[in-house]
C-alpha cells in the first residue's frame, strides 16, 4: 500500500501492515523524521471508512499535527 497527500507533497511513502486495523507508514523524505501509524476504522460491513494517524516516536515534531486529522474514505467512483 501507499500513502500519498494531495496537498501535503511530502507526505508520501510506503505502508507496511503493523497489527489488527494498523499499518505504519514510513516517508519517502527521510528528513521528515515522522513515520506514523495508520489507524482505520471500520464500517458495519468490515469496509474502511476512514482512517486517523499518529506518531509513531513521542518525540515527533509536534507541528506534524497528525491528532487534528481525520481522514474520511469515500467512493471515487
Amino acid at each position: 500500500m501507499h500513502f500519498q497527500a494531495k496537498n501535503s507533497p511530502k507526505l508520501r511513502g510506503d505502508m507496511t501492515y503493523y497489527k489488527g486495523n494498523t499499518f505504519i507508514v514510513k516517508w519517502y523524505d527521510r528528513s521528515l523524521d515522522a513515520d506514523a501509524f495508520v489507524n482505520f476504522s471500520l464500517n458495519n460491513n468490515a469496509s474502511a471508512d476512514g482512517f486517523k494517524l499518529e506518531a509513531i516516536s513521542p518525540l515527533t515534531d509536534f507541528s506534524f499535527d497528525f491528532q487534528d486529522l481525520n481522514f474520511k474514505i469515500t467512493n471515487t467512483k
